[in-house]
């Protein structure tokens, strides 16, 4: 990572996507617009999908090598930067922060009462890590405070921003011990490998190409019926289509073969049934797929 954090001028690297992600320990993830309870029920009572709502469960998967180097590459410079700031240093970031607000406030304190508000503040705030001694961290301060805090005040405003800071420090841990999980070897594709799946795609494309062409072939063709044979049904339709054969050719020709073909092997199973004058399925492409299917 090229992006660098400073904390009271120790330089830090910042965490990338990755190592954020792997010590996220959360379990269920839900993504997507609110829902209330009623919505819910409704929702379930019409068996429809939660709108975009994602759910991931099970626990994280072992994080990647280069995570796991990361982690360890930092966990140093983080551990550091936890560290309690030593106690002339301390007096300076008060002395910053404080003269900060004071300007900040409504009820500005007097040059007496200022330094013994510093007095405490720096002994209430011994021991506390350097990393949350921060631009960023006194901007918010300015930001929270319209009056003039108490020191007790003060350091649980500073808690509540080493907080999450901890938690990450703690995962970047966490990270840092776990096994890397093992990256599958890629081979890399020989010409051969690549002239196999180039032909497997045209022969696919070319499969789609024939049957958009005998798709369209038969919604063009397939209700096609010749004069006089409106109301026909079974033998006597395959009868009335024979009898045109002659005068047929393209497209309209192989369409009323396979018309022919379907009515008499429709005739013939419904006749071995028991029932009388079957009548033509509904649409030539069910007929057609029927036919190729037996």
């Amino acid at each position: 990572m090229t992006q660098i954090s400073h904390y009271a001028g120790q330089r830090v690297p910042a965490l990338s996507h990755a190592l954020l992600g792997a010590i996220d320990t959360r379990a269920v993830e839900c993504v997507g617009p609110p829902e209330t309870e009623q919505e819910r029920r409704d929702r379930l009572r019409r068996g429809d999908a939660a709108p975009g709502l994602v759910i991931s469960l099970g626990p994280k998967p072992q994080p990647s090598g280069a995570v796991v180097a990361e982690a360890k590459r930092i966990l140093p410079d983080l551990e550091r930067a936890m560290e309690a700031m030593p106690h002339a240093r301390l007096g300076v970031e008060v002395d910053r922060f404080l003269d900060m607000l004071n300007a900040a406030v409504v009820n500005p304190q007097d040059e007496q009462a200022l330094q013994m508000r510093k007095m405490a503040v720096a002994m209430a705030c011994e021991g506390m890590p350097a990393i949350v001694w921060t631009p960023d961290t006194l901007r918010l301060a300015v930001r929270r405070f319209k009056f003039f805090p108490a020191a007790a005040e003060f350091v649980e405003f500073m808690e509540d921003q080493l907080a999450p800071l901890r938690s990450r420090l703690a995962g970047v841990r966490m990270v840092s011990r776990c096994t890397a999980r093992e990256e599958p070897v890629r081979e890399p594709k020989t010409p051969e490998a690549r002239e196999a799946v180039r032909k497997k795609v045209a022969e696919a494309t070319a499969r789609l190409h024939a049957q958009t062409a005998e798709d369209e072939r038969i919604r063009k063709f397939g209700a096609w019926m010749p004069d006089g044979a409106e109301g026909l049904t079974g033998r006597a339709l395959a009868a009335a289509l024979k009898r045109e054969l002659p005068g047929l050719s393209g497209e309209l020709l192989i369409v009323t073969r396979q018309r022919i073909e379907v009515l008499e092997r429709a005739a013939s199973l419904a006749a071995a049934m028991g029932f009388n004058s079957p009548k033509e399925p509904r649409g030539l492409v069910e007929s057609v797929w029927k036919a190729i299917s037996r």
